[in-house]
């Protein structure tokens, strides 16, 4: 592989780890990671999905009880859902993810120009333009 590239892929990163999406995206996860309420909710969010999974893998599964424990499971999520902390945290991934699309699609521009605009993609099977 050419060092070139690699060095230019450090760089790329470089950009985009001091990118205001990244920082924003990192800086919402420390603060989800450290508010307690919101650990306490996922620990309980797990706990219940495990109830779930060994209720279901049982030879004889009590339907009613997972029944009660999906519920449980529902409200929970909503719970986490409802957080302004979780709600800030889905927006910066979000918006991280967003850009990273953006990245992804320049980069699939320049090695496949035309591509998905109508142009060669490369692909002969269903063309007869080349002849």
């Amino acid at each position: 592989m050419s060092q070139q590239v690699i060095d230019k892929a450090k760089e790329l990163a470089g950009i985009i780890a001091q990118s205001p999406e990244y920082i924003a995206m990192r800086a919402t996860e420390d603060a989800a990671g450290q508010d307690e309420g919101l650990k306490e909710m996922f620990r309980q969010y797990d706990s219940i999905h495990r109830d779930i999974e060994e209720a279901t893998l049982k030879n004889e599964p009590d339907f009613d009880r997972i029944g009660a424990l999906t519920r449980e499971l529902d409200e929970v999520q909503q719970q986490i859902k409802a957080q302004p902390l979780y709600q800030a945290l889905q927006q910066a991934r979000k918006g991280f993810s967003d850009m990273m699309g953006q990245v992804n699609q320049e980069l699939s521009a320049v090695l496949n120009p035309g591509g998905s605009q109508g142009g060669c993609s490369g692909n002969c099977s269903a063309c007869s333009g080349c002849g």
